[in-house]
């Protein structure tokens, strides 16, 4: 019997020139939705920031009905605002190991006390989610100190930590004659903020950066307390320094590490800012929370720094 040739198959594949093709497609692909991608993550982590400082509001608001005040600045052993609404953020239980009489323990000092121990804890609500630092970073002798993203305002008329390099006409951040909501051993109430509150800053975001200095002043900014704000007298005369580690100031724009690099270093680290694009979110005294934008007109900026110096802010 005769076999028949059996029939070749044909199998067909991609060719070199087709797989290039769709590797090139997917590249091309992937190129578009990255940046979308990203910008999905940024809205979501902008989102988290503005849900820190309403959280950090609410606490802010409950403290003051609570003991009819905002909680200082800072005081002469260098606690500063956000140690005391702690209780109100819900980390009651780091509040009770904190120790708030003159000692050994109780100012911030590199003694290994239970101070130094909270200035090393991580506390989420202090953070916004974009600051590209570490969680911990070794600071002033205080082993794996954690950064903050948000300030109180001290106001508009500070424009250095001290009286020795201040801007001529202007006054230092160790001065009680401050027109904001957070100062030394400040004792503001609702009363005071005869500007509105829905026109004045409580607290804003800040372009934490401690490895960036200029003119010998780190943009470094903490929570709960301050060693180098210690020995402030809370008198309005000289001690202590680095005030601006808790508090900043309107007078300088938003963002100046970025947008005014030949801004004098004293008064770059009092500048409020974030690592968002274009701006940064600030909430005021009445509790809501807003994106100020870099090209906000700068004396409408100023206007919401004050609590009482009697402008009524129009653009935003």
């Amino acid at each position: 019997m005769l076999s028949l040739p059996k029939l070749a198959v044909l199998r067909r594949g991609f060719t070199l020139v087709e797989l290039l093709v769709v590797i090139a497609i997917i590249g091309v692909l992937v190129g578009l939705l990255l940046p979308a991608v990203q910008a999905a993550r940024e809205a979501a982590r902008r989102m988290q920031c503005s849900n820190n400082l309403k959280q950090i509001g609410l606490g802010l608001h409950v403290y003051h009905d609570t003991f009819n005040v905002f909680p200082y600045g800072w005081d002469d052993r260098g606690t500063s605002w956000s140690a005391h609404i702690l209780p109100q953020i819900e980390q009651g239980n780091l509040y009770q190991t904190l120790v708030f009489h003159e000692s050994g323990l109780g100012n911030w000092t590199t003694n290994g006390g239970p101070n130094e121990t909270a200035a090393g804890t991580y506390i989420a609500t202090y953070r916004c989610p974009s600051m590209a630092l570490p969680e911990h970073i070794n600071n002033s002798g205080i082993p794996e100190r954690v950064p903050a993203s948000y300030r109180g305002s001290a106001g508009t008329r500070a424009t250095s930590d001290d009286t020795s390099s201040v801007v001529p006409g202007t006054i230092s951040m160790e001065s009680l004659d401050q027109d904001g909501i957070f100062y030394a051993c400040s004792r503001t109430k609702f009363r005071d903020i005869l500007d509105g509150t829905s026109h004045t800053i409580m607290v804003g975001e800040s372009y934490t950066k401690p490895d960036f200095v200029k003119d010998g002043q780190g943009m470094d900014y903490w929570y709960l307390g301050s060693p180098q704000a210690d020995p402030c007298r809370c008198d309005g005369g000289t001690g202590g320094t680095e005030f601006s580690e808790v508090a900043g100031i309107t007078i300088s724009p938003i963002n100046a590490i970025v947008r005014a690099p030949l801004m004098s270093g004293r008064l770059m680290e009092l500048s409020f800012g974030s690592y968002h694009i274009g701006g940064a979110h600030f909430i005021k005294c009445d509790g809501s929370v807003d994106f100020l934008t870099e090209s906000l007109n700068a004396e409408v900026y100023n206007a919401l720094g004050s609590r009482d110096g009697g402008e009524v802010p129009t653009e935003l």
